[in-house]
């Protein structure tokens, strides 16, 4: 099944109070911040991706549901988000999920970092979920590598796969994290990162043409990237995939690697920031689909905001609504009609938006 879903301007969000902390969590509104404060730790994680290469290491961002409602700001994170929106090392709450805690994890775009799209995990956290995202080393703003290493479409999955091993030893979460289904988001080139780690399947035979021609950024590939191409990339972990602002590379990924995508997928997107997503979109029979088209939105709508033809608010509100609404439905079955309308287009979040099935 494929949907299109195309969301104008016109909306603006519920200021309705949160609900009781002690309600069930999938009666709590998606378009409203759950009952819960953000928590914020972060930390160095390493491990040996296999390239010969040696250790690599890579920050650990964590977001988690807390009372507490003051705190030191994560000053470590500021440009990724505003500093009272999240709070650095506080206790965690009690889950209101049943005893254990829903997991979203997040990629970042090129020369992005952990919290470039700070705005999702925080209103995630406020609904009782952990969010983990890494920092892709020598692809951050600060430690950029140009031009771009062949390894870092090898180090991208890897770091995700990293961080939930994390999550999962973590002497706090890792027996309350349930990292069973997972939902993983990307922004820009993190959207590679969800497909690789998602199940798509790559080219093998085409990147290695790539390589030998040197029409790779970085040029020729090592033998021990090549057999890194070939191996199993992704994590069974993920059951849903959000790429946003970005698209579907057939240059690694072949005409129909998505084909073997481990769930479905909800692919956003914005009227400014064309990324090839209608082509895409044709392309995509055979899985689990949707894709989200929010008007007037582009390039950083879906990370730091500060678009000059859509309201940076109205845009995270949108943005935060849909994936939270398709978190609930693919990790936690939630089969509430609320969730079920926004997501096969029956619901309009926005007055005067426009849908379209197919």
């Amino acid at each position: 099944m494929r949907l299109l879903l195309l969301l104008l301007l016109g909306c603006t969000e519920d200021k309705a109070a949160n609900p009781a902390v002690e309600a069930d969590a999938l009666s709590w509104p998606v378009d409203q911040a759950g009952p819960y404060q953000a928590g914020y730790r972060t930390w160095n994680i390493s491990y040996d991706p296999g390239l010969g290469e040696g250790e690599r290491t890579i920050r650990m961002n964590l977001w988690y549901p807390s009372n507490d409602t003051e705190g030191a700001p994560p000053a470590v994170y500021t440009l990724g988000a505003e500093e009272e929106d999240a709070f650095l090392d506080v206790p965690l709450a009690q889950s209101a999920h049943g005893g254990t805690f829903p997991v979203h994890a997040h990629s970042h775009g090129h020369r992005g970092w952990g919290a470039t799209s700070g705005f999702l995990p925080v209103y995630m956290a406020t609904h009782g979920w952990i969010t983990v995202a890494p920092d892709h080393t020598e692809n951050t703003l600060l430690d950029n590598v140009d031009p771009k290493p062949t390894d870092i479409y090898i180090h991208r999955p890897l770091d995700i796969r990293q961080v939930l091993d994390a999550l999962e030893s973590d002497e706090v979460l890792g027996e309350v994290a349930d990292t069973s289904a997972v939902l993983l988001s990307g922004h820009s080139f993190g959207s590679f990162t969800t497909w690789s780690a998602g199940g798509a399947t790559l080219d093998v035979d085409a990147i290695e043409a790539r390589c030998e021609a040197g029409a790779l950024e970085s040029g020729a590939c090592t033998e021990e990237e090549l057999a890194a191409f070939g191996s199993d990339l992704s994590d069974d972990r993920v059951v849903a995939i959000l790429p946003m602002a970005g698209s579907y590379e057939t240059d690694w990924f072949g005409a129909d690697g998505f084909l073997d995508i481990q769930g479905p997928v909800l692919h956003m997107g914005g009227t400014m920031d064309d990324r090839g997503q209608a082509a895409q979109f044709e392309a995509m029979d055979g899985i689990d689909y949707a894709w989200l088209e929010l008007e007037g939105g582009c390039h950083i709508t879906f990370s730091l905001g500060a678009c000059a033809s859509l309201d940076t608010e109205l845009g995270f509100h949108l943005i935060q609504t849909y994936a939270l609404a398709f978190a609930r439905a693919n990790v936690l079955s939630d089969e509430d009609s609320t969730v079920a309308g926004l997501l096969d287009g029956s619901i309009e979040l926005a007055p005067e938006g426009a849908y379209q099935r197919r």
